[in-house]
């Protein structure tokens, strides 16, 4: 097949994929990230529009809490803030459970939107070996690997949300263990929040707590991923 045939043949191809129904989305997705941003910055997203109603209407709070800290996530705002609210507000354990529900649902619409917009390109077939290899064992053991991201707060939960929609990791598994796995990490930070009643990372307390905790979780996640790839090479390399 000549030069020109094959480019004709990868555009027909790419046309066939990224038709105008993935263009329009693509488009109320970019529209509605900027949309939620503007909100965030005029300061309608803050926990402190929780304040308002947590009193004289409990149940009401909780839903915008769980709606607010969805949409955080899936535009990819930080949701730290949210975290320590949902101490303040409920305390360690609900107010884990609430930011645990949450960031699961904003998780789920990122990835969904992801996988729908994208597909899979982290699971298909590429030519090094080391490369099959990580794959293969991401295929056997994925909820593993997303387990102990999500267990480690220093990694970026709305941008590991996205990623995770390009790979093969199933839509059940991503949400189960979104849930287990990031409910012990979120009842810490609202535990914080609850202990310094406050919901500003900026304090000079919460800043500390904060920082320490980030940089133990750093460190495991650096011994983690060593261990691992240690492995991987060394099984790569020097297998006989």
């Amino acid at each position: 097949m000549s030069y020109i045939a094959k480019s004709l043949a990868n555009k027909r191809g790419l046309r066939r994929y990224f038709g105008p129904k993935r263009a329009i989305v693509l488009l109320v997705f970019m529209a509605a990230i900027f949309w939620i941003w503007r909100y965030y910055q005029s300061g309608a997203l803050s926990p402190g529009i929780i304040e308002q109603y947590h009193a004289e209407h409990p149940l009401t709070s909780i839903m915008l809490f769980i709606l607010v800290y969805a949409v955080s996530v899936f535009a990819l705002i930080p949701a730290l803030p949210m975290n320590l609210a949902a101490g303040y507000f409920w305390g360690a354990i609900a107010g884990g459970a609430y930011a645990t529900l949450g960031v699961t649902i904003g998780g789920l619409m990122s990835f969904v939107t992801a996988r729908w917009l994208v597909g899979q390109p982290l699971a298909a077939h590429f030519d090094n070996k080391m490369v099959s290899e990580i794959q293969q064992e991401f295929a056997r053991n994925g909820w593993k690997f997303v387990a102990f991201l999500r267990i480690n707060p220093v990694v970026p939960t709305g941008l590991l949300n996205y990623i995770l929609g390009l790979t093969s990791i199933s839509i059940v598994n991503f949400v189960w263990v979104t849930m287990v796995f990031l409910l012990p990490p979120a009842i810490a930070v609202a535990y914080i929040g609850e202990v310094l009643q406050s919901f500003t990372a900026h304090s000079s307390e919460a800043d500390q707590v904060i920082k320490t905790v980030l940089a133990v979780s750093a460190v495991v996640l650096l011994l983690g991923s060593a261990k691992y790839f240690a492995r991987l090479i060394k099984k790569h390399y020097f297998a006989k």
